[in-house]
């Protein structure tokens, strides 16, 4: 797991981050934390929320 992703786990946190989220992007992904092509995924949306971040300031 990525440590700079959140990670929810329940549904009611999940419902909660969907209904709270307007005008952001939202991405979940759905996997266990062991599998290593999820691993590379939580990479992936790591880096590519620290790119959007710079790109919103």
């Amino acid at each position: 797991m990525s440590f700079l992703l959140p990670k929810l786990t329940s549904k009611k946190e999940v419902d909660q981050v969907i209904k709270s989220t307007a005008e952001k992007v939202l991405v979940l992904r759905f996997g266990r934390d062991e599998d290593p092509v999820c691993l590379q995924l939580d990479d992936i949306c790591a880096a590519s929320s620290m790119c959007l971040m710079q790109r919103e300031t």
